[in-house]
């Protein structure tokens, strides 16, 4: 696939060749990365990272046949081989002071994309300028068990300034935070799963009954745990909505308001009413009024 070329640029004017919206895989956040490579929009990339799986090229080749088709660059995380063997647009490398494997895969390789992940200041040997882009985390507060204390827009500014790369802000990055970067020069943003579309109707919610009442459960395709809503029977036609509860790898997927509206339909469909026990349902109820009519005891 040919490098798609971008309007962004960093603080020194260098154009930088990499798609300005990336997305990393994680086997643990993102366990159908099928799926996920599936709604991550058009146009954008993706970072396979296999982290040693026993299946990794058969993932590979299938995540190459879907990014082809959504017309998405597809790299791999630091194994160039598996790179050359699925036919990918090049390779995301660890960190490295001397960019040894990426000055080495560059002369093998002039037309793959080739990244890697930021070091600190100073702790560079080589020139950077043969990096299509230059990864630096953790700019927000994250959920990854990797990352350290996040630096700040300030401090990642300051960054893209100094260094003689496209930069990438990495970490904590969302539908939230990305706005923050608007202004830091920044070439493009990178993250786990803050861009993959979600729509009310991906999420899959059912009712189970319990030894109290019964609780919803949210699932979403591409996550292994569950959000929930449950209910407290108080009496016939009664019921207190005492807690709702959503996975952090869940988070910002609008997994909880889905949960309050289905609560709304299924207690109007059913007859009872409801007492907003948990505070997020009456907030959720506060921005839906139409939601809790007839509903809200």
């Amino acid at each position: 696939m040919a490098r798609m070329a971008t309007k962004l640029y960093t603080a020194r004017q260098k154009p930088c060749a990499l798609a300005p919206m990336v997305m990393m895989s994680d086997p643990l956040r993102m366990p159908d990365i099928a799926n996920a490579a599936r709604r991550l929009p058009q146009g954008a990339a993706l970072i396979y990272r296999h982290f040693g799986k026993v299946d990794k090229v058969e993932e590979a080749e299938i995540l190459r046949e879907i990014t082809a088709q959504r017309s998405q660059q597809f790299l791999i995380g630091h194994d160039p081989e598996l790179a050359e063997q699925v036919g990918a647009d090049g390779v995301h490398f660890k960190r490295s002071a001397d960019l040894a494997l990426p000055l080495l895969w560059r002369d093998k390789k002039p037309d793959w994309l080739i990244t890697m992940a930021g070091l600190k200041e100073g702790e560079y040997t080589a020139a950077l300028s043969s990096l299509d882009a230059l990864f630096i985390s953790s700019v927000f507060p994250s959920q990854s068990p990797s990352a350290g204390e996040p630096i700040g827009i300030e401090a990642f500014t300051k960054k893209v300034k100094s260094l003689d790369v496209p930069v990438f802000a990495l970490g904590g990055v969302n539908a939230k935070t990305a706005s923050k970067t608007v202004g830091t020069g920044a070439a493009g943003l990178a993250g786990i799963d803050g861009f993959m579309e979600t729509k009310m109707s991906d999420i899959r919610i059912e009712t189970e009954q319990t030894s109290y009442g019964h609780r919803f459960v949210a699932r979403l395709e591409g996550f292994e745990k569950t959000g929930e809503l449950t209910m407290k029977k108080i009496k016939t036609g009664l019921y207190n909505a005492n807690h709702t509860g959503v996975p952090k790898s869940m988070g910002g997927k609008g997994v909880g308001k889905a949960l309050v509206k289905y609560l709304s339909e299924h207690a109007r469909e059913n007859n009872y009413r409801v007492i907003p026990g948990c505070p997020f349902i009456g907030v959720m109820w506060k921005r839906h009024p139409d939601w809790a009519e007839g509903v809200r005891a």
